[in-house]
């Protein structure tokens, strides 16, 4: 699933280029449409007391992306685990076709006490490898 961002001027920093930790905000907005797509509805989880916790971010920046680029964001799954998943995700600037940065995100689930949980039946089924 590819997601499309553009970059506005409150993304970046005193020289056009997105500031780093945007990319962060971009992989969370990317990843929730992803499992969204995926008919895994994070706020109806959470409502049942299931949450998805970020765990642990990877993050390789290789090309910088200014003010007015349109970036897409590709996410998958790397992993499923009982308790947790791996996303990972690339981000192209389209005008260019340039591979800006690519990086992943573990999601591990947890009730509302933060204790480690299974995930859902449902993510296994949805986010087959």
């Amino acid at each position: 699933m590819a997601l499309e961002i553009r970059v506005y001027y409150k993304d970046t920093d005193a020289g056009g280029v997105v500031y780093y930790a945007n990319y962060l905000n971009y992989f969370e907005v990317a990843r929730t449409e992803f499992l969204r797509q995926q008919g895994l509805i994070v706020e109806d989880y959470a409502a049942e007391g299931i949450l998805l916790m970020v765990a642990e971010v990877n993050l390789k920046y290789i090309s910088p992306a200014y003010y007015g680029d349109i970036l897409s964001i590709t996410t998958e799954v790397a992993e499923l685990r009982k308790a947790s998943l791996v996303l990972r995700h690339t981000v192209i600037a389209q005008d260019q076709s340039v591979l800006v940065a690519e990086g992943t995100t573990k999601l591990a689930c947890v009730n509302t006490s933060a204790e480690p949980i299974k995930l859902p039946e449902e993510f296994s089924q949805k986010l087959q490898l």
